[in-house]
This record gives C-alpha cells, sequence and structure tokens, in this order.
C-alpha cells in the first residue's frame, strides 16, 4: 500500500462514488474557469489555467477514470488544484467538494484491483465511513512522466492562457 502522509483528506464526488486525496497536496478550490484548450491533448485533459501565474493542466478525472463517458460541466462543477511531490500544479475537474475526513491511519485498507476503471497505481488504499467506502488518489501518480511532459511540451505551445477566477 502506498504511503499516506496526513491523516486528514479533502473527499469529492464522481458521479455517484466518493474519493479523497490527502489535504496536504491541495493548493486552491476553484469554481470551474475558462480553461484554455490544448491542440491534440487526451480526451481527459480539458486544457490548461493561469493559476496564480502558474501554468497548469486541468484533468477531467470523471474522462480519466471511466466514470462518465460524457460529463456535464454545472455550476457544481469544482477544480481542485493540487501540487505534486515533484511541485507540479495540477486542476482536477471534480462534479463536487464533499468534505474534510480525519482518517486512522491503522485502519487503511490496500488499494484494490478496480479493474478498467482505475489502475491501482493511481490509488493510496481506502477507507469506511459509515457504510461507504472511499477511494483514497495517489495525485503523485496522475499523470506519469512520460504524459507530464508531453503536456509541458504542449502547453508552452499554447498562445494565450486566461486567468483563473480564484
Amino acid at each position: 500500500m502506498a504511503i499516506i502522509e496526513s491523516n486528514q483528506l479533502l473527499t469529492f464526488k464522481l458521479g455517484s462514488e466518493t474519493y479523497g486525496i490527502q489535504i496536504n497536496k491541495v493548493r486552491e478550490i476553484l469554481t470551474y474557469p475558462i480553461v484554455t484548450p490544448i491542440p491534440d491533448a487526451s480526451r481527459w485533459v480539458k486544457g490548461v489555467i493561469n493559476l496564480r501565474g502558474e501554468v497548469a493542466p486541468v484533468i477531467d478525472l470523471r474522462v480519466r477514470f471511466n466514470v462518465d463517458s460524457d460529463p456535464l460541466y454545472t455550476p457544481r462543477t469544482i477544480i481542485i488544484a493540487v501540487k505534486t511531490q515533484d511541485s507540479r500544479m495540477i486542476g482536477l475537474v471534480v462534479d463536487e467538494v464533499s468534505d474534510m475526513e480525519n482518517v486512522d491511519l491503522d485502519k487503511l485498507y490496500p488499494a484494490p484491483d478496480m479493474g478498467a476503471s482505475i489502475a491501482p497505481e493511481y490509488l493510496k488504499g481506502l477507507f469506511k465511513k459509515d457504510e461507504k467506502m472511499i477511494v483514497i488518489l495517489d495525485i503523485d501518480r496522475i499523470l506519469d512522466k512520460d504524459e507530464m511532459q508531453r503536456l509541458s511540451r504542449q502547453t508552452h505551445e499554447v498562445p494565450h492562457v486566461y486567468a483563473a477566477s480564484a
């Protein structure tokens, strides 16, 4: 099982499921801003935003994890800006932010193989809240190095990036 550095999680919804990310990775929570598309990017890369002077790719987790084949953006759609272990800023599109959770690290379940939807390397583990399981994502592995290098090259080719409404 991947190491959990913090026992506090920010939980959010993708479709009907609840996911969590370590709060120490979260930098900001934004309403869905204007996103500048990137030519020839993967379907789950919505584009880039200017986040306080830093160009950040925006990843739609619903599409990335095959949760929703045709996501609908609503006023509740949120971008969670996270900073990865190697100091990359990434925006994660989620349906809505749920809550903050304190997790007993001794009661984490190992990440199972979830079939075609989410590869186990994207997961840190699971924890049980009431009668529901919450999947803890490994933000540092959402994009592999090749994907980040390709996105980095593409973001430098984007002529104008609108400022995010932070």
